[in-house]
């Protein structure tokens, strides 16, 4: 017999007949509970407005160390299915090997040789050529926010940088910054307001 059964055997003793039944019932069912009762909701069930907490970007394996490797590498394999890089077309001759890797939900894309080994990875920001932005930290230790001047903060002055530009063909193009990391170059591309971040190509040292 638990707590509350006790409780309402001990309430209903001193009732005479059915009304003793009908104490009893009303204890043991919670009925004509009031605000002392401890299974009593002041709120009427209604929550409290709590905001949702950031999900946290997904930690994946460090991009620049595909640059250099052979595709078919166990280390290179493991990275492309972290970021579900998948072949796109343009096998090479005699190889099998695709050119060129994508993963666009993430913004990644990253090409390969006629040996297959990767020469440039791609970070696409601003939704061009169908891909959606990355979300990755910035390779080299650049950060997690895709501006220009949260850039020269964590990386420093680049090697080089240029003005705005307008491709006969392609249209007009932001600035662009290039620094020169440990083992590879940084090549990052700005959209027209000079600020956002559009692209981030990174290329192995020759």
């Amino acid at each position: 017999m638990g707590f509350l059964e006790r409780r309402a055997d001990d309430a209903a003793s001193t009732q005479p007949g059915p009304d003793r039944r009908q104490a009893s019932q009303d204890i043991r069912y919670g009925r004509k509970r009031g605000s002392n009762h401890p299974l009593h909701d002041p709120s009427g069930g209604r929550r409290p407005n709590v905001v949702p907490a950031q999900p946290r970007p997904i930690r994946r394996g460090d991009l620049t160390r595909l640059l250099g490797r052979s595709i078919l590498e166990a280390r290179t394999q493991e990275i492309c299915r972290e970021y579900g890089l998948m072949p796109r077309f343009g096998a090479a001759a005699g190889s099998g090997l695709s050119r060129s890797y994508q993963a666009r939900d993430l913004g990644v894309e990253l090409t390969a040789d006629d040996y297959g080994t990767v020469t440039t990875i791609f970070l696409h920001f601003h939704g061009d050529d169908g891909y959606r932005s990355f979300q990755g930290e910035i390779p080299g230790g650049g950060g997690w926010v895709a501006r220009r001047s949260h850039l020269w903060a964590a990386l420093g002055r680049p090697a080089q940088s240029g003005e705005p530009y307008r491709e006969r063909f392609l249209g007009d193009y932001g600035p662009w910054d290039r620094w020169q990391l440990t083992g590879y170059q940084m090549h990052a591309q700005y959209t027209l307001d000079g600020e956002s971040l559009q692209r981030l190509t990174l290329r192995a040292d020759e």
